[in-house]
């Protein structure tokens, strides 16, 4: 590929560019009338912050035209330009560029450019998927179609030029600074091997820029749409929730379960083990049931009638409901069910890091399968559902189901043991097959009521439709249902509870599908009720060897001898020494930086600053516009995202403070009894 600096652009080359043909019938709406040219492209930018001045300019872009030249530029002016020229040159065809992360470049792009409302489409504030300049030019965001960083997903595609690493971002450079050969290199390998992924993908899943999917998930929605067709499209309609039910299901609606034992927080706790669900969502929508008609309001019941229709009818409840004086049956139990960000109008309560140990009176909106787990951990003085409903119990439809056992026996057939030689192509076909197995669950639990984000004269609104009309807009083509979403959950954090209280005071740690614990847990009896459950479900998988794969099974993660060393500060905080080596996971911090920052184990306390693994922060610079003058240039500034180092410091908050202090002083007026704390002695 030729490297073209753009005064010297032949746009011949552009005026060449055929239109590719679009598909029969031209099923995505969204492309309606338009007629791409037959060229992938990408583009990208690389900015520096300026001295003593929290604002940042562009000093190189660079222009992937298909895989034949690369095009670089030092100025916004030079960018302008050549987009005059290529248009002019193309049109009335349109020119398809991804840009990974379109998100930051959009930043840039408004500062030179007046979008639009038509021309964004945005996700959320600052989240562009699309936008478009002059009715020629669309912009993608490969980022959010790979869900990968460009480095992951140019590796994973096997590309020649694949993203280069240790490009010293802190380097001051302005438009007018000569590039190293290297620094060239690197900034033009961004564009190179982001095209040649994006080929290499569209080449293996025969698709065009009409087909390709514009997310991730976009690939498994095609597929299941698609399966989803042989099922009765009236019988879903009648089991859509309505205005009511849709705002009890978004109430009730909670993600994977994660905490950590109060009881054993801050302390270094040898031989730990951990277990992990295999496929624990996909396993839920294989083997358990789900609401699979209208639900029906029965109001204000007794609890007797709640554990009637759930017990001895066996349907699938969903309810509004208030406990008074509500408390743990034990002051042992590290794990809390009650999660308080899903409590309302609470009184009197004690949290243990986000979790209710009590209160004087709550609300929640729970499920039935919730309820099931809080009536094996609390206790109270009274309690009233308010609001409830139920609807039949069934299995999921047949061939969504079907899709979800062809993902996971392509995964376990795809997956390449260490030892043979790599296969290219079979890696790439199991990373579509993972992918498309964990987007199933998430496709389900989608939001049907989603505001639209209008970009109205530089500015992100978010507006505010009635949630009828949403709903009424959302089913005009849906093939799923919102319950399927809430109870998918219901059903993995049911799962992770049998874990959770097979470990009883040996619990420490739990995050959505996996478990660890002081000692080996054993799940032999579950596991072989799940076995059992995937045999009669089909919820299996032989990999190539022969051995048979079970869906939602507990499997060990650790070897024989567990962990040498683990501690944890809370929810999704903890480090652990595994073979001798030191691992950590930390939201926001880099893992394999932060192990290497941390040192050892025992520096893992409150206090402990991560600065080279901290990651980043992003600062928005909106509605800038003048000249600035530096390293002897005059330069306009316009709107802008500065990215900036970021620390992050380990810490607690006080009110979880005061729970540790109060487990301490237990623990040490009970230090002499046997039983739950004689490991830690």
């Amino acid at each position: 590929m030729d490297l073209i600096p753009v005064g010297e652009v032949d746009y011949l080359l552009f005026e060449k560019l055929k239109a590719q043909a679009a598909p029969r019938g031209n099923p995505h709406g969204r492309k309606k009338n338009k007629r791409y040219c037959n060229a992938v492209c990408a583009f990208d930018i690389e900015t520096t912050t300026l001295p003593d001045l929290e604002q940042a300019i562009m000093y190189i872009w660079q222009f992937q035209l298909d895989e034949t030249v690369t095009i670089i530029g030092r100025t916004w002016e030079e960018f302008l330009e050549f987009l005059r020229n290529v248009r002019e040159a193309i049109r009335p065809k349109v020119l398809c560029m991804y840009v990974h992360n379109l998100s930051f470049e959009f930043q840039f792009l408004k500062g030179i450019y007046a979008f639009q409302q038509d021309e964004v489409f945005a996700v959320e504030p600052r989240k562009i998927l699309k936008c478009t300049m002059y009715d020629t030019f669309e912009f993608r965001c490969s980022y959010l179609h790979s869900n990968m960083s460009l480095a992951a997903f140019t590796k994973k595609m096997g590309v020649p030029d694949a993203k280069l690493s240790d490009f010293d971002y802190s380097k001051i450079r302005y438009p007018w600074t000569e590039l190293s050969e290297d620094e060239i290199h690197y900034c033009i390998n961004d564009v190179r091997g982001l095209v040649q992924a994006l080929k290499r993908e569209m080449s293996m899943d025969h698709d065009t820029l009409y087909t390709i999917p514009l997310t991730s998930t976009g690939y498994v929605r095609r597929d299941c749409k698609r399966a989803m067709e042989e099922f009765n499209h009236a019988q879903l309609l009648e089991m859509l929730p309505d205005p009511k039910v849709y705002r009890l299901l978004r109430e009730a609606f909670r993600g994977g379960n994660t905490h950590a034992n109060r009881w054993y927080s801050g302390d270094i706790i040898p031989g730990v083990y951990s277990m992990d669900l295999s496929s624990a969502y996909p396993s839920a929508m294989v083997d358990f049931k789900f609401p699979m008609k209208a639900f029906f309001r029965e109001g204000e019941i007794p609890l007797e009638r709640v554990t009637e229709l759930i017990y001895k009818k066996h349907k699938a409840v969903l309810m509004r409901i208030c406990f008074y004086d509500i408390r743990l049956t034990s002051r042992y139990i590290g794990c809390p069910y009650l999660a308080r960000d899903k409590c309302r109008n609470i009184q009197g309560g004690r949290f243990d890091n986000g979790r209710i140990l009590s209160a004087d009176y709550l609300e929640t909106t729970i499920t039935d399968i919730d309820l099931k787990i809080i009536l094996t951990q609390y206790t109270w003085s009274a309690c009233n559902p308010f609001d409830v409903y139920w609807a039949r119990y069934g299995k999921l439809p047949k061939p969504l189901r079907d899709t979800v056992i062809k993902y996971y026996r392509l995964k376990t057939q795809l997956k390449q043991n260490p030892g043979e030689p790599f296969d290219a192509e079979k890696d790439y076909f199991y990373f579509k097959a993972k992918n498309k197995l964990n987007s199933l669950y998430g496709m389900c639990a989608q939001d049907p009521v989603k505001d639209s984000i209008d970009f109205i004269d530089g500015v992100f609104i978010q507006r505010n439709d009635p949630v009828e009309d949403l709903l009424a807009k959302s089913y005009r083509k849906a093939f799923l249902s919102y319950a399927w979403g809430v109870w998918v959950t219901a059903w993995c954090r049911w799962m992770l509870q049998q874990g959770i209280e097979a470990a009883g005071d040996n619990f420490l740690y739990c995050d959505t599908d996996s478990v660890k614990t002081i000692g080996p847990l054993d799940m032999t009896a579950f596991n072989q009720e799940m076995r059992d459950l995937s045999e009669k479900n089909g919820g299996y998988a032989d990999d190539p060897s022969g051995r048979r794969h079970y869906l939602g099974v507990f499997e060990s993660e650790t070897g024989p001898e567990g962990m040498e060393k683990f501690v944890t500060l809370g929810a999704k905080k903890y480090a652990y020494v595994e073979d001798g080596k030191l691992h950590i996971t930390i939201a926001g911090v880099n893992k394999k930086k932060g192990a290497v920052e941390l040192g050892k184990i025992e520096n893992f306390k409150e206090g402990f600053i991560f600065r080279s693994a901290g990651g980043t922060e992003s600062v928005y610079n909106d509605n800038v516009h003048y000249p600035y003058f530096c390293d002897g240039h005059w330069v306009t500034i316009t709107d802008n995202v500065v990215i900036r180092d970021s620390t992050y410091e380990l810490g607690i908050t006080e009110e979880y403070r005061r729970i540790l202090n109060g487990c301490a002083e237990i623990k040490y007026a009970e230090r002499d009894i046997p039983g739950l704390f004689i490991l830690k002695r």
